[in-house]
């Protein structure tokens, strides 16, 4: 009797047992599905964590590679430039030495060359003195004036080697040289002058030509100051050129 009781108890009731267990079994998906994705999400972050470690060991590789590469390229760099200046101080070496092996032995016992044809219009004069024209007045004269034409070519008179390019009131744009054992020539009254102090001159090379004459030389008219000196004393330019 009770059985009955309770069999029709559960019929009556049965939707209500059937809708809790729905419930119940609804419950249990949820809490399942929730755990899943959980553990997706967790899945995701690892990945995630391991890519962005993965990309920062890449990247710090990467940095490192150019850095050892920039420090590689660097130090090649540093080596050119080292090698350049090297080789810079060697050819200036060179050059010294090469100068030093030019000889430069005038002894005064060679004839030296004319520096151009023209007549001497005011000699050499140390001991008395000689009358300038222009300046209307005697003085002594440390070279000679050799009479020339505007635009005429001044040649070397000896081997030589240019140590001075100047420019003076009295004698223009002057050119000096030595010509060793402390000879010493000095061109004055020049343009269009053609070499550089330092260079070494053959005899007959051209140096310059003539200018027009300064104010101290207008009266004598165009011509070339040509003056020579032996360890700083004047000595007659004719005497070395005649050889006598």
């Amino acid at each position: 009797m009770n059985m009955k009781k309770f069999l029709n108890v559960i019929k009556r009731n049965i939707f209500y047992i059937a809708l809790i267990a729905g419930m119940v079994a609804l419950v249990g998906l949820v809490a399942l599905y929730n755990v899943k994705t959980q553990s997706d999400d967790e899945n995701a972050v690892s990945s995630e964590a391991v890519e962005e470690t993965a990309d920062r060991s890449n990247l710090g590789t990467t940095e490192a590679v150019k850095e050892t590469l920039g420090g590689t390229a660097k130090a090649e760099n540093k080596t050119e430039a080292t090698t350049e200046k090297s080789s810079e101080v060697e050819t200036g070496a060179n050059a010294v030495k090469a100068e030093e092996q030019i000889e430069l032995n005038y002894d005064g016992s060679t004839a030296l060359m004319w520096p151009l044809n023209g007549n001497v219009i005011i000699p050499f004069s140390m001991d008395t003195t000689v009358f300038y024209e222009t300046l209307n007045q005697y003085k002594c004269n440390a070279g000679i004036v050799l009479e020339a034409a505007e635009n005429d070519k001044v040649s070397a008179a000896y081997k030589c080697k240019i140590t001075e390019i100047t420019s003076t009131p009295e004698f223009g744009n002057v050119v000096k040289a030595s010509l060793g054992n402390g000879y010493e020539v000095m061109y004055g009254q020049l343009k269009d002058i053609n070499v550089s102090v330092g260079q070494v001159v053959d005899a007959g090379c051209t140096i310059g030509t003539v200018a027009e004459p300064s104010r101290y030389y207008s009266k004598e008219g165009t011509n070339l100051y040509f003056a020579i000196t032996k360890d700083g004393k004047p000595v007659d330019p004719v005497s070395l050129i005649e050889g006598e």
